[in-house]
């Protein structure tokens, strides 16, 4: 078998693997509804109106970063099936520059949320997403909880350790998804008159193109399914938070709660795929 033909049935693989894959995330997300409900945690929420408690609010640069990042990550996963799958005439080179400008924002936003949780004069939070041993001995116990297995919920911290490893995950997928897209890039840059793209097929040739911009589809599949199942956790564990990070309606808050903003452990839709929250 000939290496074209490899390729194109490793591609043809990818596109049904990744296809049923989503659909199984969409069916256990069904499922998951389902056992919200029926354990009547829908009940506390959406007709006693128990959200989780929150004792401030987000800092505004955080939230703005989050909105942004998340809006452009959606035009990102949309562009980016479209130059896979062309399911319309004439779009492939305006979905192309769309693409690779709100890439160009994605990454910008990325470096601003790191600079932030470093070195912001009020809120340098990077201590937030460091794991330790107290946040791996809870692992079994959270996700027991949110696998319905249990009522009780493990508290260490303002992210719990299913939201921390998101964090840490989300931050790789975004730098390597970052290098892959440059890498890949058709722009014709006036002063030199060549493209990256040109540069990395002289360097690793057609077939070594090919891995990476296998691994870039693979990761932005990884991407689309990380935020269907955020925006699902967004709204149905703490809409009041999701609100208030799209600006939408402000946060109520409960004086001297003691967990700081967002009681992360009852909001992971907070950090299992937007890492630029607060």
């Amino acid at each position: 078998m000939g290496v074209s033909m490899l390729l194109t049935r490793m591609n043809v693989w990818l596109d049904v693997g990744f296809s049923v894959l989503y659909m199984g995330v969409l069916l256990f997300l069904v499922w998951h509804f389902s056992m919200f409900v029926i354990k009547g945690r829908f009940r506390k929420s959406f007709i006693e109106g128990k959200w989780p408690e929150h004792d401030s609010r987000p800092p505004a640069t955080p939230k703005v970063l989050h909105a942004v990042h998340m809006f452009s990550m959606i035009i990102l996963g949309f562009t980016g099936m479209y130059i896979r799958f062309p399911f319309f005439t004439g779009g492939r080179e305006f979905m192309r520059s769309t693409h690779y400008v709100f890439m160009i924002i994605v990454i910008a936003v990325l470096i601003w949320r790191v600079w932030y949780a470093f070195y912001s004069k009020t809120n340098a939070d990077w201590r937030e997403f460091s794991i330790g041993k107290k946040d791996l001995d809870t692992a079994l116990g959270v996700l027991k909880y949110y696998g319905y297995m249990s009522d009780d919920k493990p508290h260490v911290a303002k992210y719990n350790v299913m939201q921390k490893m998101s964090y840490g995950l989300f931050l790789v997928m975004m730098v390597v998804q970052a290098i892959t897209g440059l890498l890949i890039w058709r722009y014709q840059f006036p002063l030199i008159d060549a493209s990256l793209y040109g540069a990395t097929s002289a360097v690793i040739g057609a077939t070594g193109v090919w891995v990476v911009r296998m691994l870039h589809y693979v990761l932005n599949w990884g991407f689309i399914i990380m935020t269907t199942v955020h925006m699902y956790l967004a709204f149905s564990v703490d809409i009041p938070c999701a609100m208030d990070f799209f600006g939408l309606k402000e946060l109520d808050v409960v004086e001297g709660h003691g967990h700081g903003h967002g009681r992360a452990e009852e909001n992971p839709a907070l950090g299992l795929v937007a890492p630029l929250a607060d």
